[in-house]
């Protein structure tokens, strides 16, 4: 299994599982790429050159998966720097969804940036 399969794995858990702690109701969430990309674009780190979306997501998918594998970072820290972003937005209404999840990867982002 590649880094990114297990990193996009690891996202929809993390996500969820913040998702499900701000709704106090558990929910599933897969992560769309186009989230992904957009929270890369706007986060600290430097997006790899000539790529799509796709290859966006995937490149974050590696990040936050290898700073975990690598005790950078542990899961109840990405759920908590997520959950405090959502927080803030609708996460019934799917527009506002977006926003939170690409605003709460870019925090995390961030977050794992200052860690390096």
């Amino acid at each position: 299994m590649s880094l990114e399969k297990f990193g996009d794995s690891f996202i929809n858990f993390i996500y969820s599982l913040a998702k499900s702690h701000v709704l106090e109701e558990y929910d599933g969430m897969k992560v769309p790429n186009s989230c992904l990309a957009e929270a890369l674009v706007n986060s600290d780190f430097e997006s790899p050159k000539r790529s799509d979306k796709h290859k966006k997501g995937d490149f974050v998918e590696k990040i936050v998966a290898k700073s975990w594998i690598d005790g950078k970072i542990t899961e109840k820290e990405c759920v908590e720097i997520l959950k405090s972003a959502i927080m803030e937005y609708d996460l019934k209404e799917r527009n506002e969804e977006r926003k939170a999840i690409v605003e709460g990867f870019k925090d995390l982002l961030n977050e794992i940036k200052k860690r390096d």
